[in-house]
């Protein structure tokens, strides 16, 4: 058990070190895109590259990189979520 429980360690650091890292690169972005998605695309970053790092210690090659590719693949789906999310509180709104 104290291995899973360092796996989740270390999983769940590189994601929150990914989310800080989006969250402070945001402001150095034009104005257009400081909306606050930033900690978002940081946290699907450090996922893809927690989870490809999962895959590398089983030393699978082919789970490490097409766990990684769906993850990166699933950051297209942010800016259609913040489309309808907005679209949402517009119509709340009025």
């Amino acid at each position: 058990m104290p291995d899973f429980i360092t796996y989740g360690i270390v999983d769940n650091g590189i994601m929150i070190i990914g989310a800080m890292t989006g969250y402070n690169l945001e402001k150095y972005l034009p104005k257009k895109l400081q909306n606050g998605l930033g900690a978002v695309y940081g946290a699907g970053l450090g996922n893809a590259l927690s989870d490809f790092m999962g895959g590398m210690s089983t030393l699978s090659y082919d789970l490490a990189a097409g766990t990684a590719a769906g993850c990166l693949i699933g950051l297209v789906f942010i800016p259609i979520l913040g489309w309808f999310w907005n679209a949402r509180q517009i119509k709340k709104g009025a």
